[in-house]
C-alpha cells in the first residue's frame, strides 16, 4: 500500500522469502522435518519476486535457488558493479524470471555443524545427497520432495559423484 501511495509499486523489486523451514509447531507437508535441519522441510522456503515493470506476473520458475542468489540479483537489479575480486556464491535470477534465459543446472550446498546435529547436503538437478550423522541418503526431489524413499543403495555412482562435489565445495570454503 505504501509503494502504491507513493507511485513506486511498478518499479520497485519486492522479494518475499524466509531463511529456513518452519519451527517445530509448523506443518511443512509434504516436506519432511523443520528448521535447523537440511531436510527439505528445513531448507525449502517460498521465494517470490514482484517487480511489475520488469518481471511477468503470475509466473513460476523451476530454477533451484538459494538465499545467496539474492545478492547477485539485487546487484544486477540496481546496476551495481561488484569489485573484480568479488566471487558471488549466487547467480542473478532476474534473466531466468524474465524468461530471457532457461533455468540453470547447478550444485547447491548446505552444512549444519552444531554439537547435537551434524548434517551436510548437496543438490544437483533433482538429486539431493543428505549426510545426516553417519547416514548417506539420496533422494530424487522431483519424484519425492518429502524425502521418504532413500535411493542411495540403487545409485552408488550418483552418491559418489555428489560426495565429490560436496568435498570439493568444503575444501573451497575452507580456504
Amino acid at each position: 500500500a505504501a509503494l502504491e501511495k507513493h507511485g513506486l509499486s511498478q518499479n520497485t523489486l519486492v522479494i518475499f522469502t524466509n531463511d529456513n523451514g518452519g519451527e517445530w509447531l509448523s506443518r511443512n507437508a509434504p516436506l519432511f522435518h523443520r528448521k535447523g535441519t537440511l531436510w527439505e522441510g528445513g531448507i525449502r522456503v517460498p521465494l517470490i519476486f514482484r517487480w511489475p515493470a520488469r518481471l511477468p506476473a503470475g509466473k513460476t520458475s523451476a530454477q533451484a535457488a538459494i538465499t545467496m542468489d539474492l545478492s547477485a540479483s539485487i546487484l544486477a537489479a540496481t546496476g551495481t558493479s561488484a569489485p573484480d575480486t568479488y566471487r558471488p556464491d549466487g547467480i542473478d535470477l532476474l534473466p531466468i524470471l524474465r524468461g530471457a534465459t532457461p533455468p540453470r543446472e547447478r550444485h547447491l550446498f548446505w552444512r549444519v555443524a552444531n554439537p547435537g546435529r551434524q548434517q551436510r547436503a548437496v543438490r544437483s538437478g533433482n538429486w539431493k545427497l543428505l549426510i545426516d550423522g553417519g547416514s548417506l541418503l539420496l533422494y530424487d526431489l522431483a519424484k519425492d520432495p518429502g524425502e521418504r524413499n532413500d535411493l542411495a543403495a540403487g545409485h552408488p555412482e550418483i552418491v559418489r559423484s555428489l560426495q565429490r562435489f560436496l568435498a570439493e565445495w568444503e575444501r573451497e570454503i575452507g580456504r
